[in-house]
């Protein structure tokens, strides 16, 4: 059996849980919850941004994520959902939709 955690969705403070094979996108898909990822999870778009309250127990961005950093501005506290594994007690924010 595959082992799981919880991670939260905030100000919800919602409970996902999670796979720790998943990525942050993969686990908020199966949860049902809306969160944009226009490149399909390949880390090129950087629309899948989550805001994270404990970002300091995060590991540091990969290779495709730190590139990506270097042509769209990311805030200290943002990482790519479909780059990042979730783990128990993450905290995030999903960014708000921007009205067309």
């Amino acid at each position: 059996m595959k082992k799981k955690h919880i991670f939260y969705v905030q100000p919800m403070a919602r409970p996902i849980s999670a796979s720790h094979n998943q990525t942050i996108l993969e686990s908020l898909l199966s949860a049902a919850i809306e969160i944009d990822h226009s490149c399909g999870g390949n880390g090129t778009c950087g629309t899948c941004r989550v805001r994270v309250e404990n970002i300091e127990l995060m590991p540091g961005p990969n290779e495709i994520e730190a590139e990506l950093r270097t042509e769209i501005p990311f805030d200290s506290n943002e990482r790519l959902a479909c780059q990042n594994f979730s783990f128990e007690g993450l905290r995030l924010h999903l960014r708000e939709k921007k009205v067309k």
